[in-house]
């Protein structure tokens, strides 16, 4: 979609701040017209959704706008394409969860996972097994909600996932590694003009290489002239049945000060992945080491990538492009030859328990 931002006016932007005000937040600008507090409402809402606050309505914006307007039982949920998502799925995936039925994580989409919850349900409360969450499934789900459980159905799952013994070896592994951005959006530019969607190819491309030497099986989601949109990524990752996912992207700011390096997990409202994390972890750890650069610590987030995709998945920021020595530092071959080694050492123990030292 066409980014909506400041200075931007029209119906679509009406429509933005009508969504807003229905959520509780005021607007002192014009109707159709995209001011300062249209932008500080946007900010706002994108923070409550662990999205990034630029105060820009883009496809991950926009989706958690429109879904933010269902409630559980406005509707009839069921597997379709694209997939069903909003505020009403999320909230049956809690109360699915917090009952014993794994519906995965609380990401608000009506996948698979949250369609074979529902089926076990219906089976346990003698209702028609459909998938379909209607009004007698929800009539019944709301009646027997637990308020108070030690931990959700897929937290359970996470955490054994965790204990279990790791890998023998990398080899016969499938990874997807994700360069962020495309031709189409390239995204953030380097003091040199370097485009952000040629710096990710770039280190993206030499992980493959090191995790393929080491015999996993890896797929990247784009190619250096396609221009998936991140949902699609994710889509494909799941098709793939990878186990891990990399998305490798840059940071910036309109502050030249800014630098460091970052990493995203999926999480929102304290429900966050623990295999994400741990790999978050891991991969912000070692790309420290490796490049000296200062530690911006790993944050939940609901980007398309990590939401939508079923294996853990993580966006690593290796540094701020805006930054007027670490931007050009991330466009030189030796600079993203660190990176790229200190992300494929954090594959290496995530999926096989003991890093690999490549210097």
């Amino acid at each position: 979609m066409e980014l909506i931002r400041l200075g931007s006016a029209g119906p679509e932007v009406a429509d933005v701040q009508r969504r807003l005000g229905e959520l509780g937040y005021a607007l002192d600008d014009d109707p159709g017209v995209f001011g300062r507090a249209t932008e500080g409402a946007v900010r706002t809402f994108q923070q409550r959704r662990s999205l990034p606050a630029d105060g820009i309505v883009g496809d991950d914006t926009w989706r958690a706008l429109v879904g933010a307007s269902f409630r559980l039982g406005d509707r009839i949920l069921y597997v379709t394409r694209p997939v069903l998502h909003g505020d009403d799925i999320r909230d049956l995936q809690r109360r699915l969860n917090r009952l014993g039925f794994d519906a995965g994580y609380d990401d608000g989409l009506y996948g698979p996972q949250t369609f074979d919850a529902v089926r076990e349900f219906q089976l346990n409360v003698g209702l028609p097994v459909d998938g379909l969450a209607g009004p007698s499934t929800t009539d019944v789900l709301l009646r027997l909600h637990r308020q108070h459980q030690e931990a959700p159905a897929y937290a359970v799952r996470e955490r054994e996932a965790l204990r279990r013994p790791p890998r023998l070896t990398v080899a016969g592994s499938r990874i997807m590694i994700d360069p962020g951005h495309s031709r189409e959006s390239p995204g953030l530019y380097a003091p040199d003009g370097t485009p952000e969607h040629e710096v990710t190819w770039r280190i993206a491309t030499r992980v493959e290489g090191l995790m393929a030497a080491l015999g996993a099986h890896v797929v990247l989601s784009r190619g250096p002239t396609t221009s998936p949109t991140p949902s699609a990524r994710a889509m494909q990752a799941n098709a793939e049945d990878v186990e891990v996912i990399l998305s490798i992207h840059a940071n910036g700011t309109t502050s030249s000060h800014a630098c460091g390096a970052a990493a995203y997990y999926f999480g929102v409202d304290g429900h966050e992945s623990d295999r994400g994390q741990t790999l978050a972890d891991l991969a912000l750890e070692r790309l420290v080491a490796l490049t000296g650069t200062p530690n911006c610590r790993t944050h939940p987030s609901t980007t398309a990538i990590l939401r939508e995709s079923r294996a853990p998945a993580v966006m690593i920021e290796p540094g701020f492009l805006t930054h007027p020595q670490e931007g050009l530092a991330l466009t030189r071959p030796d600079y993203q030859g660190r990176i790229a080694s200190a992300l494929s050492d954090a594959l290496v123990n995530f999926l096989v328990g003991q890093p690999v030292g490549v210097a």
